[in-house]
Parts: C-alpha cells; sequence; structure tokens
C-alpha cells in the first residue's frame, strides 16, 4: 500500500495549484478592489451629504449661502467641517502642485511620477488639469482618508464636487476608479450626469461616459454605480 506522495507527485500537485491560483487571485483581488470602492464611495457620499443637510437645517437653505459668491474654503470651513467629525479644510488651490488636501508634498502625477501635470488622470489615460489647481478649488479630508474637493466658481451652477475616496497621495487616482465627480444642485448632491440618459452612461462613444474608451471617460461613473444599485459593473 502507498502512503506518501512521491517527489514527482508532490511537483505535479504544487504546480496544479499555482496555476490554478494564477487562473483565479487577479479575479479575486479585482472583486474585492471593486467592493472596496463601492462601499467607500457610498459611505463618502452618505458623509458628506448627511454633512449638507445638517448644515441646511442650521443655517438654511444651501443655495442661499452667501459664500458661494466669495470662497469654497469658507463654505467648507462654516458649514461642513462643524458637521464630519475629524474634518480637516484644506485653502483653495494656489498652484498645480497644491492639489486636494495637499499637506506639504507632491508625489508625482498617477502614471509616471514626473511633478510636469497633475495627479489625476482620465480613463482614456488624458491628464485632468482642472479645476483640481483651480484658485477656486478647496478641499476636505475625512478620518479615513477620503479627500472631497470643492469648486465655487461664482459664475456656474450647479457647484463641482469631487470625492477621491483613498485621498490624492494613493494612486490609482483615475476617474472612475478612485475619483468621482458630483455636483451640489440647489439644496441637493447629486452625481454628475443624473441628468444623463441612463444608455449614455456607458456609451463608448460619449464622451465623458463611464466607459474605458470614452474620450476623456470616467466624470459619471458615480452616477452609472449608483444607477446600478451602488454596483460598480465596467470594470
Amino acid at each position: 500500500m502507498k502512503n506518501s506522495f512521491t517527489m514527482a507527485e508532490v511537483l505535479i500537485t504544487l504546480g496544479i495549484i499555482g496555476i490554478v491560483a494564477a487562473m483565479t487571485l487577479p479575479s479575486l483581488i479585482k472583486k474585492h478592489q471593486r467592493i472596496e470602492t463601492e462601499t467607500r464611495l457610498k459611505k463618502a457620499y452618505s458623509v458628506i451629504n448627511q454633512a449638507f443637510l445638517a448644515a441646511q437645517a442650521k443655517h438654511g437653505e444651501a443655495k442661499d449661502w452667501p459664500e458661494w459668491e466669495t470662497s469654497a474654503e469658507e463654505i467648507l470651513k462654516r458649514y461642513i467641517a462643524p458637521e464630519i467629525k475629524g474634518a480637516k479644510v484644506f485653502a483653495s488651490s494656489e498652484s498645480k502642485s497644491n492639489l486636494m488636501c495637499y499637506e506639504g508634498k507632491f508625489v508625482g502625477n498617477y502614471m509616471n511620477g514626473n511633478k510636469e501635470s497633475t495627479q489625476y488622470g482620465w480613463m482614456d489615460k488624458v491628464y485632468i488639469s482642472s479645476p483640481f489647481y483651480a484658485n477656486n478649488t478647496a478641499s476636505i479630508k475625512l478620518m479615513d482618508g477620503t479627500c472631497i474637493g470643492l469648486n465655487y466658481n461664482s459664475e456656474k451652477s450647479p457647484k463641482a464636487l469631487f470625492i477621491d475616496i483613498n485621498g490624492s497621495y494613493r494612486r490609482p487616482n483615475v476617474a472612475g476608479y478612485d475619483l468621482f465627480f458630483f455636483q451640489v444642485v440647489e439644496n441637493t448632491i447629486r452625481p454628475y450626469g443624473y441628468d444623463w440618459k441612463t444608455e449614455d452612461l456607458f456609451n463608448a462613444s460619449k464622451g465623458n461616459s463611464c466607459h474605458p474608451k470614452a474620450n476623456r471617460g470616467g466624470r459619471v461613473c458615480a452616477a452609472k454605480i449608483m444607477g446600478d444599485n451602488w454596483t460598480i459593473k465596467y470594470w
């Protein structure tokens, strides 16, 4: 009766295990990343949305706050930060290295580490040059590292709001993967693209859609995720 494996049998078994692991591990990692992204985005959206609601209960409707005409930083300091435990406000950007939640160091852009451009990119690898270092974008950092940027731009309505679910110092810093776009519409926060047709949200031929092959894709991915019941189906 044979009581043990031969060396050849052990090596064959280990080889099979290695092949199976190589085939399944990438998909498991991607699944984990999707779940983590869904969870962090949903949490961040809930936190900032609840903060807006709480601030309005104290100070009146958000659309009537006078600071919209002068400073995103003041909006965050006066209305939003007091409603979020441990939140830290960062001043409006002044240069291309002074990005959202900038803490005195610059780690380079999301692709090659150079200091020549923004840290963020669209799905098609085109750099996002604005409004992350525009003079009217301030940001707030949550205790879990999430960074939320607010661009007041007094000449435009609705106002732009950005959520980086793992902070600007952690990659990939790509729209639709860890960077998501929202708008302050009247007194509510809605995902950018909330007013798009459902079929356009994942349309490769429509710019800014949540399709990896779209021109400057990724801007409407929050709307895509929320429309799919807070699940990611595009990567």
